[in-house]
């Protein structure tokens, strides 16, 4: 006795193949975001320049748990993706930065001011973040050529 199974052909022309290379494809676009997310909290902000001093010591690399905070000269402050005028830093920057660290007040937290910042905007952050009980700060600046080039 020989059985013969036949494999019905649908009508509609789908096949179960571009399902599954469209899944794929899905997971590696979400792989891809949840990378550059991850980048974008950790840069400087392209829109501030760094002040320039003339002697200091350079960061041989930066720590592994780290948060950036970037202040313009106009006074917002962007954290990762959170954008947020100097009014409502010292109502909201505590709850973002919890957030953000999940409570480790181990993390440094690294602050990029504009060489154009006023330091009352840069004061009102540091103020937030000491409030806030974390003590490792680190203020950005570009050490000036004469000294060897390398960011503070």
């Amino acid at each position: 006795m020989k059985i013969e199974y036949q494999l019905s052909k649908r009508s509609d022309g789908i096949s179960s193949a571009s399902l599954s290379s469209m899944i794929d494809i899905i997971f590696l676009l979400i792989i891809f975001f949840v990378i550059t997310a991850s980048f974008d909290r950790e840069q400087l902000d392209s829109k501030i320049t760094l002040p320039q001093v003339s002697s200091g010591i350079a960061i041989k690399s930066l720590p592994t748990e780290r948060l950036m905070i970037n202040v313009s000269s106009d006074g917002t402050i962007k954290v990762g993706f959170h954008t947020m005028p100097i009014t409502d830093v010292k109502n909201k920057l505590d709850d973002l930065l919890y957030s953000i660290t999940k409570g480790n007040e181990n993390v440094s937290i690294i602050i990029n001011g504009d060489r154009t910042t006023k330091h009352r905007y840069i004061s009102t952050v540091l103020d937030t973040i000491a409030q806030s009980g974390y003590d490792k700060v680190q203020i950005s600046a570009l050490i000036s050529e004469r000294s060897g080039g390398a960011q503070q």
